[in-house]
């Protein structure tokens, strides 16, 4: 595969490069796609959020709530039964 790059893309892989921070191109450009993957999967995890934030607060709209203390005592209580049941 061969891949064109325009002038400033080229100096910033040569820059890099030759500071050490990449042994090869190669090196830079597989960087280059691991964060590309980290980046889409990130974009994925705040659309599912985001979706679960909008259903929670259509949830909240249409009166279903949770009593704040209360759900956080028993979300420890639960909490606690699991580290209890630790090795």
């Amino acid at each position: 595969m061969t891949i064109t790059l325009t002038p400033e893309q080229e100096k910033l892989v040569a820059d890099r490069v030759d500071s050490g921070q990449y042994l090869h191109p190669e090196h830079l450009a597989s960087e280059a796609l691991r964060l590309l993957t980290a980046h889409e999967q990130h974009e994925q995890e705040l659309t599912g959020l985001r979706r679960d934030i909008d259903a929670g607060w259509q949830d909240a709209e249409n009166g279903f709530l949770l009593k704040g203390p209360q759900t956080m005592a028993a979300l420890l209580q639960r909490a606690q039964a699991r580290v209890e049941r630790l090795p």
